[in-house]
């Protein structure tokens, strides 16, 4: 009972040995390199990554996943288990001690958008990442569902969908299908301040509506117009329509 209650409250889904070894197989590492995994739950997908690189560290919030990982990885000299909450993990500290490292992880569902904000602004000191989410965040990830979390994602790192993985993966089984995604770091951002991709969460704020009616509850519309005329897009544009670097374009202009 309480190790059903322990998922349900971390939203954990823990992954079966067969679909482990297939993605540990999807991740491009190499023997010198290092992994930082993320929520390692009962260690089905660690025991695959250890495998396959100089050295793995854990970071698992779950108290019950806890001294099971510690039993199982006991003998393990290139393992690393440290138990927190991974919004409270120094990352950047991680990344600076550990170059030549890959992020990776079954991320928790209610978790996913969260772990991945927390990471995107220190990705360009990865490899890269490959995570699992639920196929409905690893769509927003990629742009297959548009909207400001898709364009957050684009700033940082160029992201695909590599696999798409049903329930009878996993225990206790989801209600929906999961997906692997792997985040490419770009070479530079495309944008890091904060305001913008706060200008982005207002143009997506009312996605029925058109850009120019959506953002003119924070901004003058007047101005919004002019901009939109500047960059010969329509007034009756919707902010899906818009390209990331075309939202930047946006953004900028209305600093101005």
């Amino acid at each position: 009972m309480f190790d059903i209650k322990t998922r349900r409250r971390f939203g954990q889904n823990f992954l079966d040995k067969e679909m482990s070894r297939t993605i540990a197989e999807d991740l491009p590492c190499s023997l010198h390199d290092e992994i930082l995994e993320i929520g390692p739950g009962h260690g089905a997908l660690t025991e695959c990554l250890l495998h396959k690189c100089s050295g793995l560290t854990a970071v698992e919030i779950d108290n019950f996943c806890i001294p099971k990982l510690q039993e199982k990885f006991k003998n393990s000299k290139n393992f690393s288990l440290v138990h927190k909450n991974f919004l409270q993990f120094e990352i950047e500290e991680w990344l600076n001690e550990h170059p030549n490292s890959w992020l990776a992880g079954n991320l928790p569902y209610n978790m996913a958008t969260a772990i991945i904000s927390h990471i995107l602004p220190h990705i360009s000191k990865t490899k890269g990442c490959m995570f699992m989410t639920q196929l409905e965040v690893a769509e927003r990830i990629t742009a297959k569902n548009y909207g400001s979390f898709s364009v957050f994602c684009a700033c940082y790192a160029k992201s695909s969908i590599i696999r798409v993985i049903g329930p009878e993966h996993f225990s206790p089984k989801p209600k929906v299908n999961s997906a692997v995604v792997f985040m490419e770091p770009l070479e530079k951002p495309l944008c890091t301040e904060e305001n913008f991709f706060v200008f982005a969460r207002a143009a997506f704020s009312q996605k029925r509506k058109t850009i120019a009616n959506s953002l003119s509850r924070y901004y003058d519309k007047d101005i919004i117009l002019s901009v939109l005329r500047k960059l010969n897009i329509g007034e009756n544009a919707r902010a899906e329509e818009l390209s990331p670097e075309s939202l930047l374009s946006f953004y900028y202009f209305t600093k101005v």
